[in-house]
């Protein structure tokens, strides 16, 4: 008698999926927490936090903030660069509207951003509306970003 589990490899499951899908919805909302902490406590440690969450080739793009491509580029962006402009903020990402397709996955989400620049030293809070569209990647059975695009609108 054979076992359900012998023999070819089942297509993907639906269990996988929505592992998937759950597994990317984490990763935003961890992308947002780190993302908050590196801008306003910049460490080298949360920088390192934020660029796990993508693959090692990731290209981010944060529009007027700058185009990132690689690790090493990311580690700067999370711990110099980004921060240099920002003294504080929270991320609040909704909508998502997400797919998967084996071990690749793209998503977009819409977001609310309240920073408050790091000059002048009394600038007044800035509220930022716009979205991610993003790409993701399975490497060594985790999902991580591959691809990060940032579109802002305004109100």
């Amino acid at each position: 008698m054979s076992h359900p589990h012998d023999g070819p490899k089942d297509p993907p499951s639906r269990l996988d999926r929505l592992e998937s899908l759950e597994a990317i919805r984490t990763i935003k909302a961890r992308y947002a927490v780190l993302a908050d902490r590196c801008l306003g406590s910049p460490s080298s440690a949360n920088a390192v936090a934020l660029a796990d969450l993508f693959t090692d080739d990731a290209v981010a793009d944060y529009g007027f903030f700058g185009t990132f491509t690689g690790r090493a580029e990311l580690l700067n962006a999370f711990e110099n660069v980004l921060p240099a402009g920002t003294r504080w903020s929270a991320h609040y990402i909704v909508n998502p509207i997400l797919s998967v397709e084996g071990d690749t996955a793209q998503g977009s989400w819409s977001f609310l951003i309240h920073a408050v620049p790091r000059t002048p030293p009394d600038a007044p809070q800035t509220t930022f509306f716009g979205g991610y569209e993003e790409k993701y990647r399975r490497v060594g059975g985790r999902w991580k970003i591959s691809e990060l695009v940032v579109r802002y609108s305004s109100p």
